[in-house]
């Protein structure tokens, strides 16, 4: 393959992910920040933070809404959810629930 037809494939698949709703890139990127409380495999031993690899998005989203809206009370992720738009916290809950537990 020519090297200008790799970047063109690159940048198709870019347009085609951030086009899609559910934005793997996003979701990746705003996870990472996820790890450093809930483990750096996004599970650990105890349930608190609890495990997030593996839940389903819908839980996971709802929950991050609710903490964000005050409906469901925290003391730390009240105020991280209030820094992610519903799209956000869609494509973060895609990203976990896409991952497999330990």
């Amino acid at each position: 393959m020519k090297p200008y037809g790799l970047m063109g494939l690159v940048l198709c698949s870019s347009i085609s992910t951030a086009a899609s709703g559910t934005d793997n890139m996003t979701g990746r990127t705003i996870g990472a920040a996820c790890l450093g409380c809930h483990g750096a495999a996004g599970s650990i031993e105890t349930s608190i933070p609890p495990i997030i690899i593996g839940v389903p998005a819908e839980y996971i989203a709802t929950s991050m809404k609710s903490f964000r809206d005050g409906s469901r009370k925290s003391t730390i992720m009240g105020r991280i959810a209030r820094g992610y738009t519903d799209e956000e916290i869609d494509a973060v809950a895609s990203y976990f629930a896409g991952l497999r537990g330990n």
